[in-house]
């Protein structure tokens, strides 16, 4: 590759070495970090493998990442300019989100002039003002967040860092209930970015229903809310697109998502709080929209934001007949459930009869047949799904399970046990 003029890793400062032991390979570690700066690429650790194939095909591969090679993170790269401002955005439940605006100043490769501020409690707590000096870093090397300010350099009449009176989006009233502050207009708020959220592909599953064309029926007024949606004619659509063809494309995937499950259409609502899991464990408990709307603060457990400021709008899909029921087979209770209390954790390439299944089809799985699904092996686990090790060798969480006394099942076998959750 180099004699055909590609620049490699071989070529570089930091270049391509063998090391006999670990010592010795993080004693090179150690070298390249130390002229990190000075590399013509941005990196943000060093890459060791073992160097011999058989080796390799002994240690095995995840279904993530081989057993044979590890990253070893450097140190976040801090940098230090000024913060000129704080601008505040509103997203798709309404939520204000702070963002810092900062002297241009370059970190680990790339400039940088806007940073994450996480809620206005979290900026008071730092003690922010406008003029500061902060440190800057990139939260994994990739998102630039402002870890503090250096109050030794702080300008003669700073001015702490005001927080907003009214929504700044809509200039409506803001709920200072949580630290997280939230426009009291929910979801109405910021529209755009809600029917964008409702059109994805686990929701209501518009494909082509894009930023653009979301804009052009926000903006002539034919869609207000989730369930304007549902009114579209291929006409409003052929002329939001511009194209007749993405116009009948779009109508055809509109009324084909009227028979969606209740718990996407309830996820495509954006509740604040629930997602796609909460949303299907919600659909399933109570069967029905209705249920759910006559259900109390006691009923919905630790699920809020479903009450009268969506009830207009249910309305509006129950009258364009969007289905509002969650499928009979869909709907096993948690008293049926072969599951029921039980956490299961899933490991490995699926096999068998759960071959096409990946890590979201799985929890949604395990969640109807009354389970919780969970992400590592602890003392609460209950079961561990764990496909076959290729290298022969279990898996971290097969040991950990091992070690706690949790029991063990191969996909095949788990099939079995959910079988009459399978569809």
């Amino acid at each position: 590759m180099a004699e055909a003029g590609i620049q490699t890793t071989a070529a570089s400062p930091a270049g391509l070495h063998v090391a006999a032991d670990l010592q010795e390979a993080q004693a090179r570690i150690d070298a390249i970090a130390a002229m990190r700066a000075e590399l013509p690429v941005g990196i943000d650790g060093v890459v060791v493998k073992l160097n011999d194939t058989a080796e390799q095909q002994a240690a095995g591969t995840g279904t993530r990442f081989p057993h044979w090679a590890i990253a070893v993170k450097l140190p976040a790269v801090e940098r230090q300019t000024v913060l000129e401002n704080v601008v505040w955005e509103v997203g798709r439940t309404g939520v204000l989100a702070p963002t810092a605006i900062l002297t241009a100043v370059e970190i680990d490769g790339s400039t940088v002039t806007r940073a994450t501020l996480h809620n206005p409690a979290d900026i008071r707590r730092r003690d922010l003002h406008l003029g500061d000096t902060v440190t800057v870093y990139k939260a994994g090397d990739i998102i630039p967040r402002v870890q503090a300010a250096v109050p030794s350099l702080r300008p003669s009449g700073a001015q702490v860092v005001p927080l907003p009176e009214a929504c700044p989006n809509c200039g409506g009233q803001i709920n200072k209930a949580q630290e997280r502050w939230r426009c009291t207009k929910g979801t109405a708020c910021a529209l755009p970015a809600l029917i964008e959220y409702a059109a994805g592909r686990e929701m209501l599953d518009i494909d082509g229903l894009g930023k653009t064309y979301v804009a052009a029926l926000i903006e002539s007024g034919d869609v207000t809310d989730v369930a304007d949606l549902f009114t579209l004619t291929t006409e409003k659509l052929t002329a939001a697109s511009g194209s007749a063809k993405r116009g009948v494309k779009l109508a055809d995937q509109l009324t084909a998502a009227k028979s969606h499950p209740l718990s996407r259409v309830f996820c495509a609502l954006g509740v604040l709080g629930t997602g796609r899991s909460m949303s299907r464990r919600i659909a399933r408990h109570f069967g029905t929209m209705e249920a759910i709307r006559q259900a109390d603060a006691a009923a919905m457990q630790e699920v809020e934001g479903i009450g009268p400021e969506k009830a207009p709008v249910i309305d509006k899909l129950i009258a364009a007949g969007v289905n509002m029921t969650e499928p009979e087979e869909s709907s096993v209770t948690q008293d049926a459930g072969p599951l029921t209390g039980k956490v299961v954790v899933v490991t490995g390439k699926m096999s068998g009869p759960l071959e096409a299944y990946g890590r979201t089809e799985m929890n949604a799985l395990i969640e109807k047949a009354g389970g919780r699904a969970g992400s590592s092996v602890n003392s609460k686990t209950s079961i561990l799904v764990a496909a076959p090790s290729t290298s022969g060798k279990p898996s971290s969480k097969a040991v950990k399970a091992a070690e706690l006394g949790v029991e063990v099942l191969t996909p095949e076998a788990f099939a079995d046990l959910v079988a009459t959750s399978l569809s």
